[in-house]
Protein backbone atom coordinates (compact mmCIF):
# COMPACT_ATOMS: atom_id res chain seq x y z
CA UNK A 1 0.00 0.00 0.00
CA UNK A 2 1.87 3.55 -1.05
CA UNK A 3 2.39 6.26 1.61
CA UNK A 4 2.81 9.50 1.67
CA UNK A 5 4.37 11.26 4.52
CA UNK A 6 4.85 14.45 5.55
CA UNK A 7 8.09 15.20 7.06
CA UNK A 8 8.62 19.24 7.49
CA UNK A 9 7.33 22.20 5.40
CA UNK A 10 8.91 26.23 4.88
CA UNK A 11 7.07 29.28 3.93
CA UNK A 12 7.89 28.16 0.23
CA UNK A 13 6.57 24.10 0.53
CA UNK A 14 6.09 20.95 1.76
CA UNK A 15 8.85 18.03 2.57
CA UNK A 16 7.66 14.76 2.36
CA UNK A 17 8.88 10.92 1.89
CA UNK A 18 6.60 8.22 0.41
CA UNK A 19 6.81 4.52 -0.25
CA UNK A 20 5.28 1.91 -2.95
CA UNK A 21 3.89 4.95 -5.20
CA UNK A 22 2.55 3.80 -8.63
CA UNK A 23 4.14 5.23 -12.03
CA UNK A 24 1.53 9.00 -12.67
CA UNK A 25 0.58 9.70 -9.45
CA UNK A 26 -0.12 13.46 -9.42
CA UNK A 27 0.24 15.88 -6.09
CA UNK A 28 -2.53 17.79 -5.02
CA UNK A 29 -2.75 20.24 -2.02
CA UNK A 30 -6.60 19.73 -0.33
CA UNK A 31 -7.95 22.29 1.72
CA UNK A 32 -9.52 20.37 4.74
CA UNK A 33 -11.96 23.03 5.34
CA UNK A 34 -13.30 23.76 1.80
CA UNK A 35 -12.82 20.43 0.08
CA UNK A 36 -11.09 22.61 -3.12
CA UNK A 37 -8.35 20.53 -4.35
CA UNK A 38 -4.98 22.40 -6.03
CA UNK A 39 -3.03 20.50 -8.15
CA UNK A 40 0.99 21.12 -7.18
CA UNK A 41 3.89 20.88 -9.64
CA UNK A 42 3.74 18.43 -12.28
CA UNK A 43 6.27 15.38 -11.42
CA UNK A 44 6.31 16.21 -7.77
CA UNK A 45 6.26 12.82 -6.72
CA UNK A 46 7.84 9.82 -8.07
CA UNK A 47 7.53 6.21 -9.12
CA UNK A 48 8.21 3.81 -6.28
CA UNK A 49 10.22 5.48 -3.05
CA UNK A 50 11.60 8.75 -2.22
CA UNK A 51 11.24 12.30 -1.23
CA UNK A 52 10.32 15.49 -2.47
CA UNK A 53 10.18 19.32 -1.46
CA UNK A 54 6.97 20.29 -2.80
CA UNK A 55 6.41 23.98 -3.41
CA UNK A 56 3.28 25.32 -2.36
CA UNK A 57 0.86 26.90 -5.06
CA UNK A 58 -0.97 30.06 -4.89
CA UNK A 59 -3.72 28.84 -1.83
CA UNK A 60 -5.44 30.44 1.10
CA UNK A 61 -4.42 30.23 4.45
CA UNK A 62 -5.69 27.32 6.51
CA UNK A 63 -5.52 23.36 7.13
CA UNK A 64 -4.25 21.29 3.93
CA UNK A 65 -2.98 17.73 3.52
CA UNK A 66 -1.11 16.51 0.56
CA UNK A 67 -3.03 14.25 -1.69
CA UNK A 68 -1.49 11.77 -3.99
CA UNK A 69 -3.88 10.66 -6.75
CA UNK A 70 -3.96 8.59 -10.13
CA UNK A 71 -6.07 9.53 -12.84
CA UNK A 72 -8.39 11.75 -10.12
CA UNK A 73 -8.19 8.09 -7.74
CA UNK A 74 -7.24 8.60 -4.22
CA UNK A 75 -4.11 7.20 -3.13
CA UNK A 76 -2.30 8.28 -0.49
CA UNK A 77 -2.19 11.36 1.64
CA UNK A 78 -0.37 13.39 4.85
CA UNK A 79 -2.03 14.72 7.91
CA UNK A 80 -3.01 17.96 8.18
CA UNK A 81 -0.76 20.93 8.13
CA UNK A 82 -1.17 24.76 7.89
CA UNK A 83 -0.26 27.29 5.56
CA UNK A 84 -0.24 31.05 6.46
Amino acid sequence: MPTLNYVSQSTTGVNVSYTGMPAGVAAVFHNEATGANTAAQSGAIGQGSGSAAITFPTLHAGQYRLRAEQSGQFVAETVKFRIG
